[in-house]
């Protein structure tokens, strides 16, 4: 993460300090007291000291986000960054703020880092901007805030991944399209529901058969425990679904999304199909990878930020106007 501009600004506190330290000013020179005078300089004194102790406590403090972040459009998340303070000595009142939010530290210690979370409401799938993220600090007097507008790296801008649509697609079964799956040898061919796990007994992996010649009567399911079942269910995610041809990129994505969310939430085994990849697993595994192809499928939504423009004065809207009424040399009378 690099650093943009710097930012430096008075306090509410900082300017009621300058106030009254201007105040007991004009008093010193018009009275000619010198207990005025020297209060008057201890409290310049102070004002300098804080502004160098700001800087100070700013000074070779790295800030960064967290590469791998994977957020849910329309759904607020948590920002993670690393604050590491290289320095024989601690750090303290660091500052961070991302847009509105913001978040401080009391102290990080010497060579130490911490962990802190800003809250961040993406609007849209893909690569959103971040809003403006500042790392400051008033510290010690809370007179004067100094800091530094950060910017992140392309490397570590985080991902956000589609929202959930309405599930209108049900996923498929594995076990009934894919028959390369369970390595067919003829008409009659036994598919297995699920993979054998690693020091599984055979007893254990339900299987069936299929006589492919009968049709779908030719299919025989064996007696399987009810507690199986949830187990041994896997699903296709497909891009390339002909059920899926019709729709919209965007809420393609929130039915693949609403469906892999389904298959979560019931502890099925599930594997995405991508133009930029495949990814399989059960449950909370690989979802990270799922997520990130459907964050990432091209086109990315464009993120249009609207301008404000502060409006004008009263005064100035009334004398265009105005001016406007006044008969102009090219327009004819």
């Amino acid at each position: 993460m690099s650093r943009k501009r710097r930012e430096v600004r008075l306090s509410r506190p900082g300017k009621v300090f300058v106030g009254l330290t201007l105040a007991l000013g004009f008093s010193a020179v018009n009275t000619g007291n010198n207990v005025l005078f020297l209060l008057v300089s201890m409290m310049l004194a102070i004002m300098v000291l804080s502004g160098f102790v700001a800087i100070g406590n700013l000074w070779r403090v790295h800030a960064a986000v967290l590469p791998g972040q994977i957020f849910t459009a329309g759904e607020q998340g948590d920002l993670l960054l690393r604050i590491y303070n290289p320095r024989p000595w601690p750090l303290w009142l660091l500052e961070l703020r991302l847009g509105d939010a913001q978040c401080t530290l009391t102290r990080v210690g010497a060579r130490q880092q911490a962990l802190v979370a800003l809250p961040w409401h993406p609007p849209l799938r893909g690569q959103p901007p971040l809003p403006p993220l500042r790392m400051g600090s008033a510290f010690p007097f809370a007179f004067v805030w100094r800091g530094l507008h950060l910017t992140v790296e392309s490397a570590d801008q985080p991902w956000v991944a589609p929202t959930a649509g309405e599930p209108s697609l049900l996923p498929a079964d594995l076990g009934q399209q894919e028959a390369e799956g369970g390595e067919p040898g003829g008409s009659g061919d036994l598919l297995w529901v699920r993979e054998r796990l690693p020091g599984e007994g055979l007893g254990a992996v339900v299987w069936r058969r299929v006589d492919w010649s009968l049709g779908a009567q030719g299919e025989l399911r064996l007696p399987t425990r009810e507690r199986e079942e949830a187990g041994q269910r896997r699903i296709l995610l497909d891009w390339e679904d002909a059920a899926l041809q019709h729709w919209p990129v965007e809420q393609r994505l929130q039915i693949l999304r609403a469906a892999l969310d389904i298959a979560l939430e019931r502890g099925w085994a599930w594997q995405l199909r991508m133009p930029g990849g495949m990814i399989t697993g059960r449950g909370r595994s690989g979802l990270d990878q799922a997520l990130l192809l459907l964050a990432q499928q091209p086109p990315l939504p464009i993120f249009r930020e609207v301008e404000q423009r502060a409006p004008l004065p009263l005064g100035l809207r009334m004398a265009g106007q105005w001016l406007r009424r006044l008969p102009h040399p090219g327009r004819g009378g």
